[in-house]
């Protein structure tokens, strides 16, 4: 019995699958990550355009300046941080 638990633990044959099945996992967790950071930049910059070509050009104008102050406070945020990793 325990002759036949050892030789399945020591199987390699499911391992290099298991690879594959992480790196897919972190690629997956990767591009989730990108979609949730960029997604209100890019969700605010289609509104924006919409508004400019509609003719609602101070409703855009507001627009553009308001998604430009949330990426310096975003960017400050992100250096704050950094800089916190790196202490």
């Amino acid at each position: 019995m325990v002759k036949r638990f050892l030789s399945r633990v020591m199987d390699c044959r499911g391992s290099v699958m298991m690879e594959y099945v992480l790196i897919a996992v972190l690629i997956a967790a990767v591009c989730l990550i990108a979609v949730i950071v960029f997604s209100r930049s890019v969700g605010g910059g289609f509104i924006t355009t919409s508004r400019a070509v509609s003719g609602d050009h101070t409703q855009a104008a507001e627009k553009q300046s308001k998604q430009q102050e949330d990426r310096n406070r975003d960017a400050e945020k992100a250096r704050t941080y950094s800089e916190s990793l790196s202490k």
